[in-house]
């Protein structure tokens, strides 16, 4: 069987864009596609027609992206504002409102104990990093959830969400899943590691 592309007899299937589309595989469109003459690597969807910003002035000293340090948004940028499930908990709790972390310390407060006592091999340092971490993570989950599971709130967008994607020129809406829904499965699975970490909860304890 043949591996070239109708239409396309220099190109052939192995030469795909391979960007992670928003189902999480990857691009099978060709090399280039959409981005004439500009030898990109990536399809016209994906980035292969830009030539990046001229001015980056504003990226010096932002460390605003999670594991990006240097490479994040903009300061002042608002999309990760909308349920903020995706931030760095550090930079989380450092943005938190007085009474938010209130709350959040109190619940640091309620585990500490459960911890020191069925986890003592844990140093001291360790043990109150995790559980600020966990705290922090319980506020994000809840923003997200309530985004992507409380459709009735005037300001949750609910399970689906509509973008607006320009293609030759017209612009088209598309649905797909709340990207919050994949912060609420990760901040899941990073509590329950915590929580196994430092037995918080009885199935972790020892009998």
């Amino acid at each position: 069987m043949s591996t070239e592309k109708t239409g396309e007899s220099d190109r052939r299937y192995s030469d795909i864009c391979g960007a992670t589309n928003n189902r999480g595989d990857p691009c099978k469109l060709p090399a280039g596609w959409g981005t004439p003459g500009s030898g990109g690597q990536r399809c016209n969807f994906h980035g292969g027609g830009s030539t990046g910003p001229t001015d980056t002035e504003h990226l010096e000293g932002n460390d605003f992206a999670e594991d990006n340090r240097g490479g994040g948004a903009p300061e002042g940028n608002t999309n990760a504002e909308i349920h903020g499930g995706f931030a760095d908990w550090r930079k989380a709790y450092e943005r938190l409102d007085d009474e938010t972390r209130e709350y959040v310390d109190k619940m640091i407060t309620d585990m500490r104990e459960t911890a020191k006592e069925h986890a003592p091999e844990v140093s001291k340092e360790r043990r109150e990093e995790l559980l600020k971490e966990k705290a922090t993570l319980s506020i994000l989950w809840r923003k997200a959830t309530f985004d992507a599971f409380a459709p009735e709130a005037d300001d949750a967008r609910g399970f689906v969400v509509k973008e607006d994607v320009e293609h030759d020129g017209e612009t088209y809406t598309v649905e797909k899943p709340n990207p919050a829904i994949g912060a609420t499965h990760q901040h899941s699975a990073r509590k329950r590691q915590i929580a196994e970490e430092l037995r918080l909860w009885p199935g972790f304890q020892d009998d």
